[in-house]
């Protein structure tokens, strides 16, 4: 991404685009919102990316990535907060008030977001792989069914449900490891 690499932005906005959103979202964004903000910090990251730099203190990009997606949620609730109020009255002001304390007292927890990013990876694997391929993994790995009663099904041997099974998850092993590591 250092490089401004098309592919690598292409894939990290694909990985953490639905991370971003979801922190917006808690953040108490409109899905519209969140769409809005997730521009801004994907616009931020892509100036600020050559000046990251993993430390000792233990930062991660991750922790990097959550606090440009506060600063550019409090930006937005501030500029929104300015804005002359609609009929009806707005909360962004008392959104913009217990942001903070939302972010500090109630962050999603590590195991939340890798949960999210492993899904993505799981979710962009998927989407490249033979329909035939994609069923018996989720039918194997995801419902839990025998190997031998997914084969009989599809039409396929069971090794080639285990092959099948063991090539997707290798895929998905590959591409979350190609995530910067947190």
């Amino acid at each position: 991404m250092k490089a401004k690499d098309q592919e690598a932005w292409q894939r990290f906005v694909q990985l953490y685009g639905p991370l971003v959103y979801h922190w917006c979202r808690r953040f108490g964004l409109q899905e519209a919102e969140a769409a809005d903000v997730g521009q801004e910090v994907f616009r931020t990251v892509s100036g600020s990316i050559a000046g990251f730099q993993r430390n000792q203190k233990g930062d991660s990009f991750r922790g990097w990535l959550r606090t440009i997606t506060r600063t550019r949620t409090i930006d937005f609730l501030r500029r929104k907060a300015k804005e002359p109020e609609a009929v009806g009255g707005s909360d962004a002001q008392a959104m913009l008030l217990d942001l903070p304390a939302n972010f500090v007292d109630e962050p999603v927890s590590p195991d939340d977001e890798e949960q999210i990013l492993v899904r993505r990876v799981s979710d962009l694997v998927l989407e490249n792989c033979k329909p035939e391929s994609r069923q018996a993994f989720l039918r194997v790995v995801v419902a839990g069914e025998h190997p031998s009663s997914v084969a009989a099904d599809l039409g396929m041997t069971v090794n080639a449900v285990y092959l099948a099974k063991s090539h997707i998850l290798r895929r998905i092993r590959e591409g979350f490891a190609q995530l910067v590591n947190d």
